[in-house]
């Protein structure tokens, strides 16, 4: 292939796209991932606010994870949605975000066991009184019916604080060995009520997430859901069963899928490109967009997966926490390769 087919081919990397409204100028995405600069109480810092409107080039940002609780936090100095007084510093990085020209998204999220209690001063709970397999920290208790829907409740609560501070949308965090994960997975979920046993039972706290964040903030705000598909562990969460979960999202009103890994990081795979086989199996299971991630730096290998409908935005972290600009960078060249 002559280089000027190689730059006509990598310009669907430019191509912009819209989802209710919203337009997306290219296909990159800034992933979540931990800065930890925020305030010990989990409120914006003005350098959290320069870090962020220094990350030029991405259509979306989706902001790393913030807490919905404070027994849900994972390390220090993490962002926080459990409560009202976090709002205005939360409305402060969405307009630097906009005036970026960027959809603005925040990932909301609950550790369950992967919490760290001597930041907390909370006992660590989980759906069941099982050691994280990956991440290892204190032995959980195992949460109780009426937790499990206070748990539910802090995460509506939590995506309209998001919605109130300007946000365009928000993305549940479900991967990476956190409690969704480890509800989802066989491994670390060993109840035998309704949120245990059967993958529709194991899947179930995820989808009442799901749908009473979206009977609360409305049709318009994007609704976005990181799932880990596999555990990549032996007798965990497995690709297969991923798929029916990515479906029933779909069902359930979700606007954009974000595929990563189950319990395991996927930092552990080897790269490039470690996850396409999975970003393949999960386009394949809905009609939504998705994004991709796992050391996609590489333009040719990123625009064959978009040009053969693998996946449709691309997600990069690592890069970007080196160099903000790096997706900049990036369009730069391909621009002048078209």
């Amino acid at each position: 292939m002559t280089e000027a087919m190689k730059g006509k081919k990598n310009s669907i990397l430019l191509e912009s796209t819209e989802i209710k409204g919203y337009v997306f100028s290219n296909r990159y995405v800034c992933a979540p991932f931990d800065i930890a600069k925020a305030e010990n109480n989990g409120i914006i810092t003005e350098e959290l606010l320069t870090i962020y409107g220094s990350r030029v080039g991405p259509s979306l940002i989706i902001v790393e994870q913030a807490a919905v609780a404070k027994a849900g936090q994972y390390r220090e100095r993490l962002i926080f949605t459990d409560r009202d007084e976090c709002i205005n510093g939360l409305e402060k990085l969405a307009n630097v975000i906009h005036q970026n020209n960027q959809v603005a998204v925040m990932q909301i999220n609950h550790a369950g066991s992967a919490a760290d209690i001597s930041l907390t001063g909370l006992e660590a709970v989980a759906p069941s009184a099982v050691i994280h397999p990956t991440v290892k920290r204190s032995m959980p208790r195992a949460l109780t019916v009426l937790e499990i829907k206070e748990i539910k409740e802090a995460f509506i609560q939590a995506a309209l604080r998001v919605k109130e501070a300007g946000f365009d949308g928000v993305e549940i965090h479900n991967c990476h060995g956190f409690l969704l994960s480890q509800f989802l997975s066989p491994l670390t979920n060993k109840r035998s009520d309704e949120y245990g046993g059967s993958l529709d039972n194991r899947s179930r706290l995820l989808l009442e997430i799901v749908k009473g964040v979206r009977k609360a903030v409305g049709e318009e705000f994007l609704l976005l859901v990181r799932l880990g598909l596999d555990d990549f562990l032996s007798g965990g969460m497995t690709a297969e069963d991923g798929c029916l979960v990515a479906e029933k999202l779909q069902e359930a009103g979700i606007d954009i899928l974000d595929i990563s890994t189950g319990l395991m990081s996927p930092l552990s795979l080897p790269g490039p490109a470690m996850l396409r086989e999975l970003l393949k199996k999960a386009k394949a299971h809905v009609t939504i967009p998705v994004i991709g991630a796992g050391a996609l730096e590489n333009i040719e290998i990123a625009a064959d997966m978009v040009e053969k409908e693998e996946v449709d935005f691309i997600a990069l972290a690592r890069k970007i926490m080196k160099q903000p600009n790096y997706v900049e960078e990036l369009l730069e060249t391909i621009n002048t390769k078209v």
